[in-house]
């Protein structure tokens, strides 16, 4: 899941990238800007990219980022991702926050960002395990980030009781239709404004919710896999290692040993 990643000013004004011109196999891109200024493109669009500001794309798409003419450096830290689960979250999390987020410096995101980076530079990485636990943890404070309403505010507090309920009762068989019915609305019309909630449907995000308790639970207690599974609303510990597994890139067991 983790690729390439870095921590790098850059002063000449041939840095252009462009999100057609990277190759065809996909990846997204975290982007931190800690100085200086660049400018992003997406689509006709064009916006400036301050410190504070991070990117969020994926690629191949129809973007483009540099060093504009009247900003002499541009510093950034920066983490790509790979997987096609990855993409697919990735994607909703664009949905939900846009390409171009404001983060305060002590915020979750960009402290783990900076693990990541630090880690990565002093050789700290030692296995793929490590770093995919990693680049997990990253796509679930993204996609945590991306849970903040943004839909109309009559609406908001009965999904919020909806998705509050949910996250307080894993270890139930939640069905679409019961969180339909705590929102008192059909389930069509629920599932509809929930993916513009949260950016995806309700039953992937159940079980997207679910894998991050359990990626929780697996790193910060001792509890055995069967009891993980319990709590999490997985109905035994296989089918949980399979989900767990296809969500993440990683056996629950690897896991909880990466330990990083």
């Amino acid at each position: 899941m983790l690729g390439n990643v870095g921590h790098t000013t850059v002063s000449s004004h041939d840095y252009n990238w462009h999100g057609h011109k990277r190759g065809r196999a996909e990846f997204s891109l975290l982007q931190y800007t800690l100085s200086g200024q660049g400018r992003l493109r997406i689509g006709e669009k064009e916006q400036e990219v301050k410190p504070g500001m991070a990117m969020l794309l994926h690629f191949p798409d129809d973007n483009q980022y540099w060093l504009p003419a009247d900003s002499a450096s541009w510093e950034f830290a920066y983490v790509c991702l790979h997987g096609r689960e990855v993409s697919r979250i990735w994607r909703s999390i664009e949905h939900a926050l846009g390409p171009l987020v404001s983060l305060e410096p002590n915020s979750l995101i960009v402290q783990h960002t900076a693990r990541i980076v630090s880690k990565a530079l002093g050789g700290q990485l030692l296995n793929a395990y490590s770093a995919s636990a990693l680049a997990y943890e990253l796509l679930m404070l993204l996609s945590t980030e991306a849970l903040h309403p943004r839909t109309n505010p009559k609406v908001q507090p009965r999904l919020e009781n909806a998705r509050l309920y949910a996250e307080a009762n894993f270890a139930k068989p939640l069905t679409v239709d019961d969180l339909a019915r705590r929102a008192g609305m059909s389930r069509y019309h629920f599932s509809r404004l929930f993916a513009t909630h949260t950016g995806l449907p309700p039953a992937a995000w159940l079980v997207e919710q679910r894998v991050k308790e359990t990626a929780r639970l697996l790193r910060g207690t001792k509890l055995p896999l069967k009891e993980i599974a319990a709590r999490c609303g997985f109905p035994n510990e296989n089918y949980l290692s399979r989900v767990f597994r296809k969500q993440t890139g990683i056996p629950p067991a690897n896991y909880r040993r990466s330990g990083t």
